[in-house]
């Protein structure tokens, strides 16, 4: 649970599935991304490429994250359409880091030395670069620091679950369904790293010994998180009808001040708290500190980045998605996406924030370590939906935590 880096399984799909489209005529190459065409760090990849290869057009194709999922790569897929270069969130991308879809990226891809050592080992198969990581960064607990003054509750860096709940309800006791000792939703599956990262709380593995086919989730005490959902539903410590709600509702929720500690990414912060501010709330002042534990020894946390993967058409428009993707992260793109708090990984890359709470969640990396969730596995994407209708019926209080995690290992296991 605690290892930095998960050791990955080849498994092989079916090479039906990414069949190749036709090679390119005209010499174009398609870029799937949620990059609009006046973004800076777009145009400075399109400009160096255009330096190697001023005759290759690089077409954009637009991204769907309404629910999530991987709904537009698979349309683009059936369709043969599928992009030459696909940078999105890594539990979405890493479905295709495989040898079906994935061109291995050693011997084109020039600047592969500039990564920090480790960092491309989650994308190697059998020695073969299939992908590079964007920068990310690692979510903690965030804390509404004013809310808990006004509650008289000090929050401890190792704190308890026994203390979380302490927390909770005295913040039911002060504001009486006002306001919430922390924030839930079950309604889609994107932010799910929001909720699932409670299973380390609870020192459940999602698997172990780098075995991703199967997972151990319910044989490593699941049911004591679905029981813990579950008293936060009838202590009244989250808003009522949860299950209905989206990741999008609950990070207004916190934005608006009415969460006392729940998940959040530092790079989350000012933006939601900007859009709340027009709308008349004020900014709070908040910290970050890990999820709670059972036993007060620390909660590993979830950590998380985009990545690109480039297709691998047998075609030369090859060499030009690989350089095209080689620019779209290079050095000084990857500086550039540090000013939104997300952490570099190249050598020729800088942080140039000097910001507190990114210092704070990388001390829970350094002190705790990260979750595995098998991320960048193929498995992860197609079992992220799962989740979702199993967390409604626990929040609905329609099964037992013992039935809901049963049910939840079985649909895991149902991936192969």
């Amino acid at each position: 649970m605690k290892r930095l880096f998960v050791l990955l399984v080849a498994v092989l799909l079916a090479t039906t599935a990414f069949a190749t489209p036709p090679p390119p005529e005209g010499g174009e190459i398609t870029f799937l991304s949620t990059y609009a065409a006046d973004d800076p760090l777009y145009i400075h990849a399109l400009d160096a490429f255009h330096g190697d290869f001023p005759d290759v057009t690089v077409t954009q194709l637009g991204l769907d994250l309404s629910d999530g999922s991987t709904m537009t790569m698979d349309a683009l897929l059936a369709a043969g359409l599928a992009p030459n270069v696909y940078s999105d969130y890594i539990g979405r991308v890493s479905k295709y880091l495989v040898p079906e879809y994935a061109l291995p990226l050693n011997d084109v891809v020039r600047d592969l030395d500039m990564y920090l050592p480790g960092v491309l080992e989650p994308y190697t198969r059998d020695g073969n670069v299939m992908g590079l990581p964007q920068p990310g960064g690692a979510q903690g607990m965030v804390i509404n620091a004013d809310l808990m003054r006004a509650i008289g509750f000090e929050v401890r860096w190792n704190w308890t679950i026994a203390e979380f709940l302490e927390m909770c309800e005295l913040v039911r006791r002060h504001y009486d369904g006002e306001k919430w000792g922390t924030g839930m939703f079950a309604a889609n599956q994107s932010g799910d790293y929001l909720i699932n990262n409670w299973f380390a709380s609870f020192n459940v593995d999602y698997y172990q010994g780098g075995d991703y086919t199967k997972t151990t989730i319910a044989s490593s005490g699941g049911e004591k998180v679905y029981r813990f959902f579950q008293m936060l539903v009838r202590g009244g410590y989250i808003p009522e009808g949860a299950e209905t709600l989206t990741d999008d509702d609950y990070v207004l929720y916190w934005a608006r001040g009415e969460l006392a500690a729940t998940a959040f990414f530092p790079s989350w912060v000012k933006p939601y708290q900007d859009v709340v501010a027009e709308q008349g709330y004020d900014v709070f002042e908040y910290r970050f500190v890990p999820f709670p534990s059972e036993d007060g020894k620390g909660t590993p946390t979830y950590v998380s980045n985009a990545a690109i993967v480039v297709q691998n058409t047998g075609t030369e428009a090859d060499i030009w998605a690989a350089r095209f993707a080689e620019y779209f992260n290079d050095g000084w793109v990857q500086t550039q996406i540090s000013n939104t708090l997300a952490i570099p990984n190249r050598s020729d890359a800088e942080f140039l924030p000097d910001n507190d709470r990114v210092a704070e969640t990388a001390r829970i990396v350094a002190d705790y370590g990260i979750m595995d969730v098998g991320l960048t596995t193929p498995f992860f994407a197609p079992r992220r939906p799962l989740h979702f209708p199993i967390l409604q019926d626990v929040l609905r209080l329609r099964v037992t935590p013992e039935e809901g995690i049963a049910r939840y290992e079985a649909a895991l296991n149902s991936v192969q």
